[in-house]
């Protein structure tokens, strides 16, 4: 809550909130969450975050009436936009797609630059609904993030880069009240590129005590290439190119940790070329150590295999599976340890199957399950021990059908009769036999972290494997502990299939 008084309320609104209830009960709102009874004014997008005024009573009402009415509000927004602005500030102007007969005005400052960005302040003269989205789209910028009125390859940004930075009442009896909302974490890489902006970027993870595994620093964009320091509870596992020195060394030293497993990586990682990961320093790991992300529990192994079990760029999707799985049925394929299968059996599923050609890795998805209160029941969360293109097969052959399936495999693997997998070469095929498991109205996730592949290279492939039946619905992008100005290392495709 931003303010407070006998006839207004003013709150930071998060992203993923509507303004007021949309009838369909999906979403969390805002006017609901505060008890309800609020009169609406004004209306932020529900992936825009910030500044967000309402009335408690008639009296608050007529306050924000007058003032909307009589142009004494002022509106500021940060944001976030693909590009360069053809002038430092300007004024756009003209209609936008959600009021086509009516007039739009949205007034811009450039604040700052980088690789293929540019940070600026708007100022919405009207009040048209995705406004200033549409007039950045329309100047050949769009806002990072924007699925709508942007490119849905584009993942630079981990959510829709627009923030109601500050809202002003400039009538005369409210005698210039401001409401501030905080930049958000997100928005830190664009504004502060210094030690301190890389510590902004990763607050949201710290606080609460709710995630406990997450990035701590990231290669070049947080300022040394080669360099990965990602954190497990009060371990740090340390991945760096054998070249890195002295201030990768330092670097390390800067962060608090029980212990500390380093893995050299090598610059040929083929045909098991690369060293397993060693404890450098302090105590080892308990088996099976428990780490958190957003109060889900989830087990890793430090120390025995190159992988923990735990891939910590897919955090925000295993999010979106604890929160969006209800009733759902899901196919996980390359399972792994189950992060995904964990995470949609929490967030409701009504099945999942998960299959892998390591029996160790998939026995480790019951545990983790009870870890959680939940019952590892095989006839409601099945584990299938077996190649992954054989059980396609056979699921097809079956006549069955999931909700959502996904489809993450190694970059390069070799199958159970000794056939080499690549991404890059057979991702097609792939997609062209997990597409009949995919009902109709459900969804796909094609994900690669093949660094060979481009976003757009990528979404060629799977798109040539799905066939006409599939459309792209968005990308995925790198959750902000991975912050990238380029290729994103992991592509994470969502396709609808008709």
């Amino acid at each position: 809550m931003l303010f407070s008084d006998a006839s207004l309320l003013v709150v930071n609104k998060p992203i993923g909130w509507l303004t007021h209830a949309d009838g369909e009960g999906r979403r969390p709102d805002a006017v609901t969450a505060l008890g309800g009874g609020l009169g609406v004014h004004h209306r932020l997008d529900v992936d825009t975050s910030g500044v967000l005024a309402f009335s408690r009573n008639p009296e608050g009402a007529r306050r924000l009436a007058r003032a909307l009415e009589q142009g004494q509000v002022e509106k500021v927004y940060v944001a976030v936009v693909q590009g360069r602005l053809p002038s430092v500030e300007g004024v756009a102007q003209g209609a936008v797609p959600e009021a086509p007969d009516r007039g739009a005005e949205t007034a811009w400052r450039v604040c700052a630059t980088g690789p293929g960005w540019s940070l600026v302040e708007a100022r919405p003269r009207t009040g048209r609904t995705h406004q200033i989205r549409a007039h950045f789209a329309q100047l050949g910028c769009p806002v990072l993030g924007d699925l709508r009125y942007g490119d849905p390859l584009e993942v630079r940004a981990p959510r829709l880069m627009l923030h109601a930075a500050r809202l002003v009442l400039r009538a005369p009896e409210e005698d210039g009240l401001t409401f501030e909302a905080p930049t958000p974490p997100e928005f830190a890489r664009f504004t502060d590129v210094g030690p301190r902006g890389r510590e902004d970027l990763r607050a949201g993870l710290r606080q609460g005590g709710q995630t406990t595994a997450y990035r701590e620093f990231h290669e070049a964009a947080d300022g040394l290439p080669g360099l990965r320091i990602d954190r497990y509870g009060d371990w740090l596992w340390v991945q760096r190119d054998v070249d890195t020195g002295a201030e990768a060394d330092a670097l390390v030293r800067g962060y608090p940790a029980r212990g500390v497993y380093r893995i050299d990586a090598e610059r040929d990682r083929s045909r098991g070329a690369q060293r397993p990961p060693r404890l450098e320093s302090g105590e080892a790991a308990p088996p099976g150590l428990e780490v958190l992300e957003a109060g889900v529990r989830y087990r890793v192994e430090l120390g025995a295999h190159l992988s923990t079990g735990l891939f910590l760029d897919q955090r925000e999707r295993r999010a979106h599976l604890a929160r969006a799985s209800a009733n759902l049925s899901v196919l996980n394929t390359f399972a792994h340890a189950g992060g995904f299968t964990v995470a949609a059996a929490i967030g409701g599923a009504a099945r999942t199957v998960s299959i892998d050609l390591d029996r160790a890795w998939l026995s480790r998805i019951a545990p983790q399950l009870e870890a959680n209160g939940l019952d590892p029941d095989p006839k409601r969360h099945d584990t299938i021990y077996g190649d992954v293109f054989d059980w396609l097969k056979r699921l097809s052959k079956r006549g069955e059908t999931f909700d959502l399936v996904i489809l993450d495999p190694p970059s390069t693997s070799v199958g159970r009769e000794g056939k080499r997998f690549s991404a890059a070469r057979d991702y097609d095929g792939l997609a062209a036999l997990a597409a009949p498991l995919v009902a109709r109205g459900g969804r796909m996730w094609t994900i690669t972290n093949h660094r060979g592949l481009t976003t757009h290279g990528f979404a060629q492939l799977a798109a040539r494997g799905l066939g006409p039946d599939f459309g792209l619905e968005r990308s995925w992008p790198m959750p902000v502990d991975h912050p990238e100005d380029g290729a994103p290392t992991v592509k994470t495709l969502v396709w609808a299939r008709d």
